[in-house]
């Protein structure tokens, strides 16, 4: 992304919204084409976008994942391809002339999706997300695209799949040893994201409240009676229903709050920790990254 689209998407997740890729999975001559939904990304998550053409995938080191496709170079980098028609059960895809690889950046790991075409770009409030059913596998919400149903695609999950990232080992920490009065809220759409920050505050020995989004932290923090009880917030960014920016908003702004509000998000590209600051947040943290949440609770974790 060059600089003009960054400040773009910044200024857009100040006022609530956010940047949407838009594509598809498979081409318009395959012959259940429309009954295919889009699939999207958000765009802060994109590196780039090149010609599938243009870069031919080669077979690089052996990969245990069944939809990876192989390497691509890329100004002398080498970049892992993966099918993302194929990790959602479908058949792998071709490449034909609008055939692309969005190279995205997630949890400081960089992949290439292989996919049919790109739509567009669509500008979407975050109340236009609305939560998926929680049976609902490698989707983390859903919206409407030219009336036609858009899946928003748990990239997230991908990639712990790619690096077989084990969220019940990662958790494995050592009690701080000591008892805390007040409790750490945190909020995140992910259930499996939400299991693992409960398990590592669990093992620190720490109270806490989790929530599905926004909400729950801004509910429970109304109350005048629970601000004294809290001391600290995390949050992650993309959330339907009540964002993250609307969190760190509403804490720092419209009730003028002490309380430390720290980002724990996977949008890892470029100026993503500058702009989590320009939004008031205290910190910053990387997706499953547990040593990194343990000395963000010894830093603001205050009594």
């Amino acid at each position: 992304m060059d600089l003009n689209t960054i400040n773009k998407t910044a200024n857009l997740s100040k006022n609530n919204s956010m940047s949407l890729m838009i594509f598809k999975l498979v081409a318009e001559q395959h012959s259940e084409f429309t009954l295919h939904p889009f699939y999207a990304m958000n765009i802060f998550k994109i590196k780039e976008v090149l010609n599938a053409t243009e870069y031919p995938i080669k077979m690089g080191t052996m990969n245990d994942s069944d939809f990876f496709m192989g390497v691509i170079s890329v100004r002398g980098d080498y970049i892992s391809v993966y099918d993302a028609a194929q990790w959602y059960g479908q058949p792998r895809a071709n490449t034909d002339d609008r055939s692309v690889i969005i190279v995205c950046e997630v949890n400081k790991q960089t992949i290439g999706l292989h996919v049919s075409y790109i739509h567009g770009v669509a500008e979407k409030d975050w109340k236009e997300l609305v939560q998926t059913d929680k049976n609902a596998g490698k989707v983390v919400s859903q919206t409407r695209i030219e009336d036609e149903l858009c899946l928003v695609m748990d990239v997230e999950q991908m990639i712990a799949e790619i690096t077989g990232t084990d969220l019940e080992q990662e958790a494995k920490v050592d009690s701080l040893g000591q008892t805390f009065e007040k409790i750490i809220l945190f909020a995140d759409d992910q259930g499996s994201i939400r299991g693992y920050v409960k398990a590592v505050l669990e093992n620190l020995g720490v109270k806490h409240e989790i929530y599905e989004d926004g909400s729950g932290i801004i509910d429970f923090l109304s109350k005048a009676e629970n601000q004294c009880k809290v001391g600290l917030v995390i949050t992650d960014l993309e959330m339907p229903n009540v964002s993250g920016h609307t969190v760190i908003r509403t804490i720092k702004e419209k009730m003028g709050l002490a309380i430390p509000v720290v980002v724990h998000s996977s949008m890892t590209v470029g100026d993503s920790v500058r702009q989590a600051t320009e939004l008031g947040a205290d910190g910053f943290i990387s997706k499953i990254d547990t040593p990194e949440i343990v000395k963000t609770i010894k830093k603001y974790f205050k009594e």
